[in-house]
Protein backbone atom coordinates (compact mmCIF):
# COMPACT_ATOMS: atom_id res chain seq x y z
CA UNK A 1 0.00 0.00 0.00
CA UNK A 2 1.18 3.52 -0.64
CA UNK A 3 -0.09 6.36 1.27
CA UNK A 4 -0.24 9.40 -1.07
CA UNK A 5 -1.42 11.79 1.67
CA UNK A 6 -3.33 12.19 5.17
CA UNK A 7 -5.41 15.31 6.02
CA UNK A 8 -7.29 15.27 9.12
CA UNK A 9 -9.03 18.92 8.55
CA UNK A 10 -10.81 17.61 5.64
CA UNK A 11 -10.94 13.78 6.97
CA UNK A 12 -9.55 12.66 3.40
CA UNK A 13 -6.79 10.54 2.86
CA UNK A 14 -5.59 8.89 -0.69
CA UNK A 15 -3.89 5.62 -1.13
CA UNK A 16 -3.03 3.24 -4.04
CA UNK A 17 -3.11 -0.35 -3.05
CA UNK A 18 -0.60 -2.62 -4.44
CA UNK A 19 -2.05 -6.21 -3.33
CA UNK A 20 -5.01 -8.17 -2.85
CA UNK A 21 -4.88 -7.13 0.71
CA UNK A 22 -4.76 -4.30 0.66
CA UNK A 23 -8.28 -3.85 -1.51
CA UNK A 24 -9.64 -6.10 1.17
CA UNK A 25 -8.26 -3.38 3.84
CA UNK A 26 -10.10 -0.58 2.03
CA UNK A 27 -13.23 -1.95 1.73
CA UNK A 28 -13.18 -2.52 5.42
CA UNK A 29 -11.87 1.50 5.44
CA UNK A 30 -14.39 2.75 3.13
CA UNK A 31 -17.98 2.88 4.48
CA UNK A 32 -21.65 4.29 3.24
CA UNK A 33 -21.85 7.87 3.51
CA UNK A 34 -17.67 8.72 2.59
CA UNK A 35 -16.97 10.32 -0.40
CA UNK A 36 -14.16 8.71 -2.81
CA UNK A 37 -12.40 10.20 -5.54
CA UNK A 38 -11.44 8.31 -9.16
CA UNK A 39 -11.70 7.99 -12.74
CA UNK A 40 -14.27 6.56 -15.05
CA UNK A 41 -13.33 5.52 -18.52
CA UNK A 42 -16.69 7.12 -20.98
CA UNK A 43 -17.12 6.74 -24.54
CA UNK A 44 -18.01 10.13 -25.71
CA UNK A 45 -19.13 11.44 -29.20
CA UNK A 46 -19.98 14.75 -30.29
CA UNK A 47 -23.19 15.40 -32.69
CA UNK A 48 -21.35 16.03 -35.43
CA UNK A 49 -18.54 13.12 -35.59
CA UNK A 50 -19.38 9.84 -37.26
CA UNK A 51 -18.54 6.20 -35.81
CA UNK A 52 -18.72 4.90 -32.45
CA UNK A 53 -16.88 8.88 -30.34
CA UNK A 54 -13.72 8.29 -28.64
CA UNK A 55 -12.81 6.97 -24.86
CA UNK A 56 -11.93 9.49 -22.63
CA UNK A 57 -11.14 9.39 -18.53
CA UNK A 58 -13.75 11.31 -16.33
CA UNK A 59 -13.24 12.78 -13.30
CA UNK A 60 -15.70 11.77 -10.38
CA UNK A 61 -16.70 12.25 -6.87
CA UNK A 62 -19.21 9.65 -5.39
CA UNK A 63 -21.05 9.63 -1.90
CA UNK A 64 -20.49 6.02 -1.42
CA UNK A 65 -23.73 3.49 -1.19
CA UNK A 66 -21.66 0.22 -1.37
CA UNK A 67 -18.61 -1.63 -1.40
CA UNK A 68 -17.67 -4.58 -2.40
CA UNK A 69 -15.37 -7.37 -4.36
CA UNK A 70 -17.09 -7.99 -8.08
CA UNK A 71 -16.90 -11.88 -7.98
CA UNK A 72 -15.84 -12.01 -11.79
CA UNK A 73 -12.94 -9.12 -11.61
CA UNK A 74 -11.59 -9.28 -8.21
CA UNK A 75 -11.62 -5.81 -8.18
CA UNK A 76 -12.80 -3.81 -5.20
CA UNK A 77 -16.14 -1.82 -6.50
CA UNK A 78 -17.50 1.37 -4.86
CA UNK A 79 -20.80 2.08 -5.67
CA UNK A 80 -22.52 5.64 -4.99
CA UNK A 81 -24.05 8.95 -6.21
CA UNK A 82 -22.17 11.48 -8.30
CA UNK A 83 -21.59 14.91 -6.42
CA UNK A 84 -18.57 16.13 -8.45
CA UNK A 85 -17.95 15.55 -12.09
CA UNK A 86 -15.03 16.68 -14.83
CA UNK A 87 -16.40 17.35 -17.43
CA UNK A 88 -20.42 17.45 -16.22
CA UNK A 89 -21.95 17.03 -19.34
CA UNK A 90 -19.99 13.59 -19.45
CA UNK A 91 -21.30 12.14 -16.33
CA UNK A 92 -24.35 14.25 -14.88
CA UNK A 93 -24.26 15.11 -11.15
CA UNK A 94 -27.18 12.82 -9.31
CA UNK A 95 -27.02 9.78 -11.29
CA UNK A 96 -25.68 6.36 -9.89
CA UNK A 97 -21.80 5.71 -10.55
CA UNK A 98 -19.46 2.38 -9.83
CA UNK A 99 -15.67 3.14 -9.31
CA UNK A 100 -13.51 0.38 -10.04
CA UNK A 101 -10.46 0.15 -7.53
CA UNK A 102 -7.56 -2.05 -9.07
CA UNK A 103 -3.97 -2.46 -7.49
CA UNK A 104 -1.74 0.06 -8.82
CA UNK A 105 -4.84 2.92 -8.78
CA UNK A 106 -5.19 5.82 -6.82
CA UNK A 107 -7.93 6.79 -4.93
CA UNK A 108 -8.66 9.68 -2.96
CA UNK A 109 -11.14 8.95 0.43
CA UNK A 110 -13.01 11.55 2.34
CA UNK A 111 -14.64 10.24 5.50
CA UNK A 112 -17.80 11.03 6.77
CA UNK A 113 -16.80 10.03 10.14
CA UNK A 114 -12.86 10.19 11.05
CA UNK A 115 -11.36 7.20 12.26
CA UNK A 116 -8.03 7.30 13.60
CA UNK A 117 -7.91 3.29 13.72
CA UNK A 118 -8.31 3.18 9.86
CA UNK A 119 -5.44 5.02 9.84
CA UNK A 120 -3.60 3.14 11.65
CA UNK A 121 -4.57 0.20 9.91
CA UNK A 122 -2.97 1.57 6.18
CA UNK A 123 -0.35 3.11 7.81
CA UNK A 124 0.76 -0.70 9.11
CA UNK A 125 -0.02 -2.11 5.36
CA UNK A 126 2.25 0.73 3.96
CA UNK A 127 4.87 0.27 6.63
CA UNK A 128 5.27 -3.47 5.31
CA UNK A 129 4.97 -2.51 1.68
CA UNK A 130 8.22 -0.41 2.21
CA UNK A 131 10.31 -3.56 3.60
CA UNK A 132 12.65 -3.81 0.21
CA UNK A 133 11.32 -7.05 -0.48
CA UNK A 134 13.04 -7.25 -4.09
CA UNK A 135 16.99 -6.22 -4.34
CA UNK A 136 18.03 -5.48 -8.57
CA UNK A 137 21.66 -5.64 -9.69
CA UNK A 138 22.96 -4.60 -12.86
CA UNK A 139 26.63 -5.87 -12.94
CA UNK A 140 29.36 -6.20 -15.60
CA UNK A 141 32.90 -5.91 -15.00
CA UNK A 142 33.46 -2.07 -14.47
CA UNK A 143 30.47 -2.01 -11.70
CA UNK A 144 27.55 -3.01 -10.26
CA UNK A 145 24.32 -1.02 -9.39
CA UNK A 146 21.87 -2.05 -6.85
CA UNK A 147 18.21 -0.72 -6.35
CA UNK A 148 15.89 -1.36 -3.74
CA UNK A 149 12.29 -2.12 -4.72
CA UNK A 150 9.65 -1.12 -2.01
CA UNK A 151 7.47 1.73 -2.91
CA UNK A 152 9.52 3.12 -5.17
CA UNK A 153 12.68 2.45 -6.90
CA UNK A 154 15.80 3.73 -5.07
CA UNK A 155 19.42 3.46 -5.73
CA UNK A 156 21.09 1.94 -2.99
CA UNK A 157 24.89 1.64 -3.88
CA UNK A 158 26.97 1.82 -6.84
CA UNK A 159 30.14 -0.97 -6.45
CA UNK A 160 33.51 -0.06 -8.27
CA UNK A 161 35.22 -3.01 -9.61
CA UNK A 162 38.88 -2.26 -7.45
CA UNK A 163 40.47 -3.57 -10.42
CA UNK A 164 39.03 -2.32 -13.43
CA UNK A 165 40.72 -1.43 -16.44
CA UNK A 166 43.53 -4.38 -15.19
CA UNK A 167 43.95 -7.76 -17.39
CA UNK A 168 41.80 -9.62 -15.30
CA UNK A 169 41.79 -13.62 -14.93
CA UNK A 170 38.45 -15.24 -13.95
CA UNK A 171 39.62 -15.68 -9.84
CA UNK A 172 39.98 -11.72 -10.11
CA UNK A 173 36.63 -11.25 -9.49
CA UNK A 174 36.29 -12.06 -6.23
CA UNK A 175 37.15 -9.19 -4.24
CA UNK A 176 34.81 -7.25 -6.48
CA UNK A 177 31.71 -10.10 -6.34
CA UNK A 178 32.12 -10.00 -2.61
CA UNK A 179 31.81 -6.25 -1.92
CA UNK A 180 28.28 -6.37 -3.90
CA UNK A 181 27.41 -9.61 -2.03
CA UNK A 182 27.32 -7.58 1.33
CA UNK A 183 25.52 -4.90 0.01
CA UNK A 184 23.23 -7.39 -0.71
CA UNK A 185 23.00 -9.46 2.75
CA UNK A 186 22.93 -5.84 4.75
CA UNK A 187 19.52 -5.25 2.53
CA UNK A 188 17.79 -8.54 3.64
CA UNK A 189 15.65 -8.90 0.35
CA UNK A 190 13.43 -11.80 0.10
CA UNK A 191 14.06 -11.95 -3.58
CA UNK A 192 17.64 -10.88 -5.51
CA UNK A 193 17.08 -10.14 -9.64
CA UNK A 194 20.58 -9.75 -11.05
CA UNK A 195 21.13 -8.35 -14.40
CA UNK A 196 23.81 -7.34 -16.92
CA UNK A 197 25.40 -8.26 -20.39
CA UNK A 198 27.39 -10.80 -20.44
CA UNK A 199 28.23 -14.13 -18.19
CA UNK A 200 28.88 -11.41 -15.36
CA UNK A 201 25.13 -11.88 -13.69
CA UNK A 202 25.72 -15.65 -13.93
CA UNK A 203 29.30 -15.59 -12.42
CA UNK A 204 28.00 -13.11 -9.42
CA UNK A 205 24.99 -15.67 -8.50
CA UNK A 206 27.43 -18.86 -8.60
CA UNK A 207 29.72 -16.76 -6.19
CA UNK A 208 26.52 -15.73 -4.14
CA UNK A 209 25.37 -19.19 -3.47
CA UNK A 210 29.08 -20.32 -3.08
CA UNK A 211 29.78 -18.22 -0.23
CA UNK A 212 26.16 -19.92 1.65
CA UNK A 213 23.55 -16.81 0.38
CA UNK A 214 20.30 -18.45 0.99
CA UNK A 215 18.35 -15.62 -0.71
CA UNK A 216 16.49 -16.42 -4.05
CA UNK A 217 18.70 -15.45 -7.13
CA UNK A 218 16.48 -14.78 -10.49
CA UNK A 219 19.15 -14.36 -13.52
CA UNK A 220 18.43 -11.85 -16.36
CA UNK A 221 20.02 -11.37 -19.80
CA UNK A 222 20.21 -7.29 -20.48
CA UNK A 223 21.92 -5.53 -23.26
CA UNK A 224 23.35 -2.54 -21.19
CA UNK A 225 24.72 -1.91 -16.81
CA UNK A 226 23.60 0.35 -14.64
CA UNK A 227 21.09 2.31 -13.95
CA UNK A 228 20.21 1.47 -17.94
CA UNK A 229 20.44 -2.14 -16.87
CA UNK A 230 18.34 -1.69 -13.97
CA UNK A 231 15.34 0.21 -16.11
CA UNK A 232 15.56 -2.75 -18.58
CA UNK A 233 14.85 -5.24 -15.92
CA UNK A 234 11.75 -3.54 -14.89
CA UNK A 235 10.53 -2.67 -17.83
CA UNK A 236 10.57 -6.03 -19.47
CA UNK A 237 10.19 -9.06 -16.26
CA UNK A 238 9.67 -7.34 -12.87
CA UNK A 239 5.94 -7.58 -13.08
CA UNK A 240 6.69 -11.69 -13.83
CA UNK A 241 9.14 -12.21 -11.47
CA UNK A 242 7.30 -11.30 -8.48
CA UNK A 243 4.01 -12.79 -9.33
CA UNK A 244 6.30 -15.68 -9.78
CA UNK A 245 8.06 -15.18 -6.62
CA UNK A 246 4.52 -14.49 -4.49
CA UNK A 247 3.22 -17.80 -5.73
CA UNK A 248 6.42 -19.59 -4.64
CA UNK A 249 5.88 -18.31 -1.28
CA UNK A 250 2.36 -19.55 -1.27
CA UNK A 251 3.83 -23.33 -2.95
CA UNK A 252 6.57 -23.23 0.27
CA UNK A 253 3.43 -22.49 2.60
CA UNK A 254 1.06 -24.68 1.55
CA UNK A 255 3.81 -27.81 1.73
CA UNK A 256 4.59 -26.34 5.22
CA UNK A 257 1.61 -27.00 6.20
CA UNK A 258 0.55 -30.00 4.67
CA UNK A 259 3.89 -31.58 6.23
CA UNK A 260 2.88 -30.32 10.00
CA UNK A 261 -0.67 -31.78 8.94
CA UNK A 262 1.09 -35.57 8.44
CA UNK A 263 3.22 -34.99 11.38
CA UNK A 264 0.27 -34.05 13.44
CA UNK A 265 1.67 -30.60 14.66
CA UNK A 266 -0.16 -27.19 15.38
CA UNK A 267 -2.21 -26.23 11.97
CA UNK A 268 -6.03 -25.79 11.84
CA UNK A 269 -8.13 -26.29 8.36
CA UNK A 270 -11.46 -24.86 7.07
CA UNK A 271 -13.92 -23.59 9.94
CA UNK A 272 -11.72 -23.88 12.98
CA UNK A 273 -9.34 -21.47 11.74
CA UNK A 274 -11.46 -18.79 12.44
CA UNK A 275 -11.34 -19.82 16.13
CA UNK A 276 -7.92 -19.70 16.16
CA UNK A 277 -7.31 -16.31 14.13
CA UNK A 278 -9.47 -15.24 17.27
CA UNK A 279 -7.64 -16.15 19.72
CA UNK A 280 -4.26 -14.54 17.95
CA UNK A 281 -2.81 -18.22 17.39
CA UNK A 282 -2.28 -17.97 13.47
CA UNK A 283 1.14 -17.63 12.08
CA UNK A 284 0.31 -18.35 8.06
CA UNK A 285 -2.89 -17.43 6.69
CA UNK A 286 -3.57 -19.23 3.61
CA UNK A 287 -6.99 -18.42 2.13
CA UNK A 288 -8.26 -19.82 -1.49
CA UNK A 289 -9.86 -16.63 -3.25
CA UNK A 290 -13.01 -18.18 -4.27
CA UNK A 291 -13.66 -18.62 -0.54
CA UNK A 292 -12.82 -14.83 0.22
CA UNK A 293 -15.56 -13.64 -2.97
CA UNK A 294 -18.31 -16.08 -1.28
CA UNK A 295 -17.99 -15.07 2.30
CA UNK A 296 -16.96 -11.38 2.38
CA UNK A 297 -18.57 -10.31 5.96
CA UNK A 298 -16.61 -13.64 7.63
CA UNK A 299 -13.66 -13.27 5.52
CA UNK A 300 -13.24 -9.90 6.53
CA UNK A 301 -13.60 -10.83 10.52
CA UNK A 302 -10.62 -13.52 9.82
CA UNK A 303 -8.33 -11.18 7.94
CA UNK A 304 -9.19 -8.85 10.63
CA UNK A 305 -8.13 -11.05 13.18
CA UNK A 306 -4.82 -12.81 11.78
CA UNK A 307 -3.40 -8.92 11.03
CA UNK A 308 -4.19 -8.03 14.37
CA UNK A 309 -2.49 -11.07 16.40
CA UNK A 310 1.25 -10.42 13.59
CA UNK A 311 0.24 -13.23 11.32
CA UNK A 312 0.77 -13.28 7.63
CA UNK A 313 -1.75 -13.68 4.95
CA UNK A 314 -1.70 -15.31 1.60
CA UNK A 315 -4.76 -14.70 -0.61
CA UNK A 316 -4.37 -18.06 -3.56
CA UNK A 317 -5.81 -16.85 -6.63
CA UNK A 318 -8.00 -19.30 -8.80
CA UNK A 319 -5.51 -19.47 -11.60
CA UNK A 320 -3.05 -21.11 -8.91
CA UNK A 321 -4.06 -25.00 -9.70
CA UNK A 322 -2.03 -26.55 -6.13
CA UNK A 323 -4.59 -24.02 -4.39
CA UNK A 324 -7.71 -26.06 -4.96
CA UNK A 325 -6.28 -28.16 -2.26
CA UNK A 326 -6.95 -25.25 -0.09
CA UNK A 327 -10.31 -24.85 -1.51
CA UNK A 328 -11.14 -28.71 -0.94
CA UNK A 329 -10.23 -27.93 2.71
CA UNK A 330 -13.02 -26.12 3.12
CA UNK A 331 -11.24 -22.54 1.53
CA UNK A 332 -8.59 -21.96 4.40
CA UNK A 333 -5.99 -23.39 6.37
CA UNK A 334 -3.42 -22.20 8.67
CA UNK A 335 -0.18 -22.82 10.57
CA UNK A 336 -0.58 -22.40 14.13
CA UNK A 337 1.87 -21.08 16.90
CA UNK A 338 0.21 -23.25 19.24
CA UNK A 339 -2.99 -25.64 19.61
Amino acid sequence: MQLVFVDRKTKSFAVIPETLEDLWLLEKVIEPGDEVEGTVIRRVKREDERGSGQLRKVFVRIRVESVDFHEYSGALRVGGIVIEARPEDVVGKGKHQTLEVRQGRSITVRKAVWSEYAIDQIREAVNESKKPKVLLVSIDDESATVFTLSQSLRRLAIVRNPHRGKRMGSGDFSEFYGQVLRVVDDSEPEIVIVGGPGFFYEDFIRFAQAKGSKKRYIGVRTAMAGTKGIHEIVADRLNSVIQEHHLSQISQYLDEFLRRLAKGDPVAVGDEVEQYAQAGAVDVLLIHENFLLANRERAREILTAVRNGGGKIFIIPRSYSPGTTVEKMGGMVAILRYR
